[in-house]
């Protein structure tokens, strides 16, 4: 199958300009303009004070700073521990709206946000280590791989960006222009609302486009290692398994790639736009539809094995996560989180969240956390959140706690659309008012 043309690695600083040659060399420059390392920026808030140190140290300062930090992060420890679950222990703003997954990984929280940048965030010591700029909204989750952070920004390009510094290593063309994209709104039904988001493996990196392709990019150069076209947007994120890649596009198909070759080993049409990201297990790839369905096929030849229907109607925009033989996932219009059987895809539980179940739950401890959307009235009624984040049983479907969320303005006017990270008994939150909250587990 054709794709479109290779894209190309560049590093010119400010906006992203037009390519400068097929499978061209990454770019190691970066500029002031582009990635700035900025220890107080941004507006943190915990329960106790919010605070703007001064941007200088000097002498008896530099001591006297570094001994309040020690203190502040010694009673966090000691809040964290007696904090009731699902308590916020503190909040970080960012400079616009959070639809995109987060990344936790060696202490570092890693997010994007509707401001164009990507973000490193200390969770200990709560400062920004770094942020850099991009062209355009960052609505994919980043990826951590060795020394690189790895995303991709509405702008069209896949950056590979220093872990330490936030400094641009290279950028690779994905042939975007911001294809069709349109914010929820209740002038459209598109709701095309992500963009994919990078996966590591074995030294390559893949990640779909809004052009309809998907690539394989070398992570250490930004080289082309080759592409695969389909007939629309990719949105979901590729998900490698075995000797194959498998995503899911808007032209209804589910494909499965050769990793190695980057050619098609099988692909079927699911019968409805794919957004969500396929969940594989027990040879089985899982993927959720806009024509309300989510079906389970063989990983390896692509042959159905089950097929569970919305009875409303509801988009299944969530991505499924798999554990102990069952499957979880969100749906739209339905307003709910379900639990289905892995083999045969049979509903177990459902909980309402009240809200349009965009997200992809994460399940830790024994405990399924997933936030929810609420919006005007479209096809529909309005949807008006009581809580925009819950905490519930994975075993039971029962709400052990939940967390409400304020209301902003916009088509969306409120809640969660990005999955959670939780690492130390905290919870990790990214929502549309463009905080980040951190809530005792």
């Amino acid at each position: 199958m054709a794709g479109p043309r290779a894209g190309s690695a560049s590093g010119d600083a400010g906006p992203p300009r037009a390519s400068e040659g097929a499978g061209g060399r990454g770019d190691r420059l970066a500029t002031e303009r582009q990635y700035k390392t900025i220890p107080f920026q941004y507006q943190l808030t915990t329960n106790a004070s919010s605070e703007t140190p001064a941007s200088d140290d000097k002498g008896e300062g530099i001591v006297a700073r570094r001994l309040l930090a020690l203190v502040l992060l010694l009673c966090g420890l000691s809040g964290v521990a007696h904090a009731s679950p699902g308590s916020k222990l503190w909040e970080f703003r960012a400079g616009g709206q959070i639809w995109g997954s987060l990344t936790h990984d060696a202490g570092t929280l890693y997010f994007g946000s509707d401001d164009h940048r990507v973000y490193a965030l200390d969770t200990a010591s709560r400062k920004l280590k770094w942020t850099f700029r991009t062209g355009g909204k960052v609505r994919a989750q980043p990826a951590v791989a060795g020394d690189r952070v790895f995303v991709a920004s509405d702008d069209g390009f896949l950056y590979a960006l220093d872990r330490a510094t936030g400094r641009q290593l290279w950028r690779f063309d994905l042939k975007a222009s911001d294809l069709h994209r349109r914010p929820p709104s209740a002038d459209n039904s598109y709701f095309d609302f992500l963009q994919s988001s990078p996966v590591v493996h074995e030294g390559r990196v893949y990640v779909g486009s809004l052009s309809g392709a998907l690539f394989a990019v070398d992570a250490a150069t930004g080289r082309q290692v080759w592409t695969l076209g389909t007939l629309d947007a990719i949105r979901g994120n590729p998900v490698v398994h075995g000797g194959s890649v498998y995503f899911g596009s808007w032209d209804d198909h589910l494909y499965a790639v050769d990793l190695k070759t980057g050619k098609p080993v099988w692909r079927v049409d699911t019968g409805g736009i794919v957004q969500s990201t396929p969940s594989i297990d027990q040879g089985r790839v899982v993927i959720g539809n806009r024509a309300a369905k989510l079906i389970a096929y063989d990983a390896e030849t692509g042959k159905q094995v089950w097929s569970h229907d919305y009875a409303d109607g509801s988009w299944v925009e969530s991505s499924a996560i798999a554990a102990g033989g069952m499957l979880y996932v969100g749906s739209s219009d339905s307003l709910k989180v379900s639990a289905v059987t892995a083999d045969t895809g049979r509903e177990l539980w459902q909980f309402k969240t009240g809200g349009w179940t965009w997200a992809t739950p994460v399940l830790a401890n024994g405990t399924l956390y997933i936030g929810a959307l609420s919006g005007y009235p479209y096809y529909f009624e309005g949807v008006t959140l009581r809580h925009g984040f819950h905490a519930i049983d994975a075993a039971t479907g029962r709400e052990k706690w939940s967390f409400a969320l304020p209301r902003v303005a916009g088509y969306v006017t409120g809640g969660v659309a990005a999955a959670p990270a939780v690492a130390g008994g905290i919870v990790y939150v990214g929502a549309i008012d463009g905080r980040i909250y951190a809530l005792k587990e």
